[in-house]
């Protein structure tokens, strides 16, 4: 088994970043069925692997800005890529400091973000099939997906799955992808009167949220799972209600219908990854969205494309898209 090639996989973003890169897992495991795989990535996204048996190895970078010198972790994978090369490294990161770890690994090939392949204003599934593309590797299975660890609860045999909270909301800046706390609630009392049944998901920082969402027959599990065990709950889920954040990407990765609500984010860069029948999208596009990454969003301070879109709206689409 020492001989069994590695390839090592880097993508060091938040979870849905993560969540995207995962496309060029099967395309790997077709050239290399008996290959290692190692993943390097945030301490943050490390969970997604947890209970994935295709993930061999997890290396988890705290400081992804720093620099090679200044990273004991990243110089330990080059020393230990001397006495074993890789195979494979697959870089998905398009910083030059990422680049340049490309280079300095010991690799019989390397794929990464350059001047051959660069990164366009497209979606990021996309953007990593044209690296695979460019490697030569089928494309075909080139689709994000996961594997999710049991789940020790005790469900609806039917439920919506809402996710009330983002990776701003314990963040010191305003939180301009939240959809209105009163809006939330206000879908889950109606989603309760239509009869159907909701699973309320989160943190343990959103669990203040979530519960002040929740209806009285609501399954508040915020705080109560990993993002091994909600991969799980989203694949058992008819269907996810959520704005841009990691769940919409690990509920599409599993086949579950995602109904996004999106303003000052661009779908299509950040959109889940589906087929339209898969994927439904929201929006009250204004003049000022999207705003995301650029001077308006400094400026922004009322989130009015997100506050625009009404409850009654989103009702309407989980209970059309339920018949």
């Amino acid at each position: 088994m020492a001989n069994r090639p590695s390839i090592l996989l880097i993508r060091c973003g938040a979870v849905g970043d993560t969540v995207l890169a995962t496309c060029a897992i099967e395309p790997v495991r077709q050239r290399w069925p008996e290959a290692q795989l190692e993943w390097l990535l945030t301490p943050a996204s490390a969970s997604l692997f947890a209970a994935d048996p295709r993930i061999a190895t997890i290396h988890r970078l705290h400081h992804r800005k720093l620099p090679i010198w200044l990273t004991p972790l990243k110089r330990r994978l080059i020393k230990q890529s001397r006495q074993q090369p890789y195979e494979l490294v697959i870089n998905m990161e398009t910083a030059p400091h990422f680049r340049q770890l490309a280079q300095c690994l010991n690799s019989r090939a390397r794929l990464s973000y350059g001047d051959e392949v660069g990164w366009l204003d497209r979606h990021g599934v996309d953007n990593h099939r044209r690296l695979l593309q460019h490697g030569g590797f089928d494309l075909q299975s080139a689709r994000p997906s996961l594997r999710g660890a049991a789940l020790p609860l005790q469900l609806p045999p039917a439920f919506v799955v809402l996710h009330p909270g983002n990776s701003h909301i314990s963040s010191r800046q305003p939180n301009i992808r939240a959809w209105p706390e009163a809006h939330w609630q206000q879908l889950t009392q109606q989603l309760s009167a239509a009869g159907i049944a909701t699973v309320i998901t989160g943190t343990a920082a959103e669990a203040g949220v979530a519960s002040a969402i929740a209806a009285p027959d609501s399954l508040n599990l915020a705080g109560k799972t990993d993002i091994a065990a909600l991969i799980t709950l989203l694949q058992q889920a008819q269907l996810l209600v959520c704005s841009d954040s990691g769940p919409v990407h690990l509920a599409a990765a599993v086949g579950t219908k995602v109904l996004g609500l999106y303003g000052p984010t661009r779908p299509t860069q950040t959109a889940p990854y589906g087929p339209p029948e898969q994927i439904k999208l929201l929006s009250h596009p204004l003049p000022c969205s999207p705003c995301y990454g650029t001077p308006l969003q400094k400026r922004c301070r009322d989130n009015r494309c997100m506050q625009a879109m009404s409850a009654d709206e989103v009702a309407t689409a989980v209970k059309n898209w339920l018949r």
